[in-house]
């Protein structure tokens, strides 16, 4: 017996159009929390979720269940439609970027800890810090530390190799220990 979520996508495939609204009713939760981590305006967050669920129907022919579970394909998704969505606005935020020697100075361990001993009074402090990153590597903090995926799991929606994953988690742990500390000053 097949999964619910592969059910109705065969059913949608068939014909039964209508279906797809089951698929979104089971996963719009997820996909808005998903792109709320990248997009901070709820109203840019709700058209954002509309257009990857239009690209989810127009592509589910080509969803392959050997290759990732339906929430992870939809996340890849969803990721892509927000890297579009930035693209056509050019947003000009200012980030803080990477500054090799000053990452350098500051050990894995060092930026490790900050992160595995955030007391609860951090939490708004960590937050702050989030946003003053990139989407992209907002968005692999979010993967990787709040809903648990695996780098692998990660790699194919970020259509990025696992280790490069975790090279680029290691620089932005640094990055949100280099944020945090100006912060506190």
């Amino acid at each position: 017996m097949l999964p619910i979520d592969e059910t109705i996508i065969q059913r949608v495939l068939e014909g039964r159009t209508e279906e797809f609204r089951f698929l979104i009713r089971r996963h719009r939760a997820e996909v808005v929390a998903f792109v709320g981590r990248m997009i901070p305006r709820a109203e840019d967050v709700e058209e954002v979720v509309q257009d990857a669920f239009v690209a989810a129907y127009r592509s589910l022919a080509s969803y392959d269940a050997r290759r990732a579970s339906f929430s992870t394909w939809l996340s890849r998704i969803a990721y892509y439609t927000v890297v579009h969505w930035f693209r056509d606005r050019r947003e000009t935020t200012v980030y803080l970027e990477d500054n090799e020697a000053l990452l350098a100075r500051i050990s894995d361990e060092e930026a490790d800890r900050l992160w595995e001993e955030a007391p609860e009074s951090e939490a708004e402090r960590l937050d702050t810090a989030l946003m003053q990153l990139k989407a992209e590597e907002r968005m692999l903090v979010h993967l990787f530390y709040y809903e648990g995926k695996s780098l692998a799991e990660i790699g194919y929606i970020l259509g990025v190799e696992p280790g490069t994953l975790a090279t680029r988690l290691c620089r932005i742990r640094k990055k949100l220990y280099i944020i945090i500390k100006e912060n506190r000053k």
